[in-house]
């Protein structure tokens, strides 16, 4: 089992690391805050994270968990939007997904200006329960 702070600590912690990597007063971000459109978070901004979450935290954090399936269906009439299997693996940490009109035209686009402060912790708290020795 971890031992992951309880949740509003957790996103607290998460608060002041995002806030560190985007050189950016704590009071500025917010739970809600969305880590590209409000904060201006890029690429660059996302590995910084990364890292520093799986250090803090002791989970580890695929690189590809934030863009995991980002990747439009091959071929088909449905070629620009994201399968529904990529869409299923990112539901649990990114419940703002579902608020888009229709699930089966999310483009890879779409997923990043989503992240929030709170997804991240939900990242996290997802990563936990699946990483060995995760602390």
């Amino acid at each position: 089992m971890n031992n992951l702070p309880q949740r509003e600590q957790g996103i607290e912690i998460i608060r002041t690391i995002v806030a560190d990597c985007l050189a950016r007063d704590v009071m500025e971000v917010r739970r809600d805050s969305r880590l590209i459109t409000e904060l201006g978070a890029d690429s660059l901004d996302f590995v910084d994270l990364i890292f520093t979450l799986e250090k803090r935290f002791g989970v580890r954090i695929q690189e590809n968990d934030l863009n995991r399936g980002l990747r439009p269906e091959a071929s088909g009439k449905n070629a620009d939007f994201l399968p529904a299997d990529a869409i299923s693996r990112l539901l649990p940490w990114l419940p703002e997904l579902a608020k888009l009109p229709d699930l089966k035209q999310v483009r890879p686009v779409q997923v990043l200006p989503l992240v929030t402060v709170e997804s991240l912790w939900q990242l996290v708290e997802q990563k936990a329960k699946t990483t060995p020795g995760s602390s």
